[in-house]
């Protein structure tokens, strides 16, 4: 996945004849070149020294220590922007994870490489950006992005490999590493993982959490080649030999709510709407409240036209996550299915403004268009 050089909007300059700054116990060097972030739509040539000012040599400062982590003078740009701006850690800690809410992942990720850039040894800021990495998969995954999403999967897995390491110091790195390999289906590293966090964590919510990724990962571990055989066929559309697999493994692993859950997808997938929600109804009541149970419930829900179920399940999903689109495009079909037209536009435009390339949204929203223009 390519994406444009962000240092393209640096330049480098000498310190500027009578350049004045305000500090009196800090001073620039001369023999060190700054780096000056143009505005954008403007090229290096036509930019006019006389436009310069502290927040473009800042930002460019900033720009270097995000993406150029082996710059020379790092240590020097480091060292100036703490002096000058001592609130800095906190204020883009704050603005990187409202971005990150909001989904814009780029300016989100480059603010968390600003940070490791300003403290390379704050672990918490390299977790932050592979937690972003992980969403921004999650959220490509919901568009059908195929390929952006295993990138950033990708992404993900690396950056936590490589802090893994610090967990005694930043137990939250055991735990969300758990929360990662184990929805990746790697239940040796998420058994692993979660046993870390036992040790070293102290939040009691994620403590029951590691507790369950530990569980599960044990039951499922010991047989794991026939569940993943099972999970890779399934994801495959190779669906009535996953389901033959997942059969078998639940033979041994009666207790096993995931395996629940892929026979459930299974079934789903081959349009056996009745025999899927019993399966997902065995996940749920092994596993409690989990925003894809109730999705796929509430599918199964819909297709066997069992409205009032699907709306009570949808709204257990909404109260987990409100700004889960499968959820809300859900609820829009739902709408549809009732006859409820305005209402699901309502829900589709919701999806759009969350984001606006959504194709199912964009789908019903066309077909609700065709649909009264006929």
């Amino acid at each position: 996945m390519k994406s444009p050089n962000p240092l393209d909007s640096i330049i480098m300059i000498s310190v500027p004849e009578n350049f004045q700054f305000s500090s009196s116990d800090i001073s620039l060097d001369p023999s060190i070149l700054l780096p000056v972030e143009i505005p954008s739509g403007i090229s290096p040539e036509d930019w006019n020294m006389e436009d310069l000012s502290w927040e473009m040599i800042l930002s460019g400062m900033l720009k270097l220590l995000a993406y150029d982590p082996g710059n020379e003078n790092n240590g020097y740009y480091r060292n100036f922007i703490l002096h000058v701006k001592p609130a800095i850690i906190q204020e883009l800690t704050q603005s990187g994870i409202v971005k990150a809410q909001t989904k814009e992942f780029d300016l989100a990720e480059e603010i968390f490489r600003a940070l490791i850039g300003l403290e390379p040894f704050n672990y918490r800021h390299r977790l932050n950006l592979t937690i972003l990495f992980e969403n921004r998969a999650n959220h490509l995954e919901l568009l059908e992005k195929n390929d952006d999403s295993s990138y950033y999967r990708d992404l993900a897995e690396d950056s936590y490999m490589e802090i893994i390491d610090q967990g005694d110091s930043l137990p939250d790195i055991f735990f969300n590493g758990a929360c990662f390999f184990y929805n990746k289906q790697d239940f040796v590293k998420a058994s692993e993982l979660a046993d870390s966090y036992l040790k070293f964590g102290d939040d009691e919510v994620k403590i029951a959490e590691a507790k369950k990724i530990l569980n599960d990962s044990d039951n499922i571990k010991s047989q794991n080649q026939s569940y993943n055989k099972a999970y890779t066929l399934i994801r495959n559309d190779q669906n009535q030999e996953g389901l033959k697999e997942i059969d078998d493994f639940l033979n041994h692993n009666p207790d096993v709510w995931n395996a629940w859950f892929i026979k459930g997808w299974a079934l789903r997938k081959m349009e056996k709407f009745e025999e899927a929600l019993q399966a997902f109804s065995k996940a749920k009541e092994l596993n409690g409240a989990q925003l894809d149970i109730y999705n796929e419930l509430a599918i199964c829900h819909i297709e066997l036209k069992q409205y009032s179920e699907a709306e009570s399940s949808l709204h257990r999903a909404f109260e987990i996550d409100p700004e889960n689109l499968k959820v809300i495009s859900n609820m829009g079909i739902l709408s549809l299915k009732q006859g409820k037209n305005k209402e699901a536009e309502g829900f589709f435009r919701t999806v759009l403004d969350l984001e606006p390339d959504d194709p199912i949204a964009l789908e019903y929203l066309n077909f609700l268009k065709n649909d009264q223009n006929n």
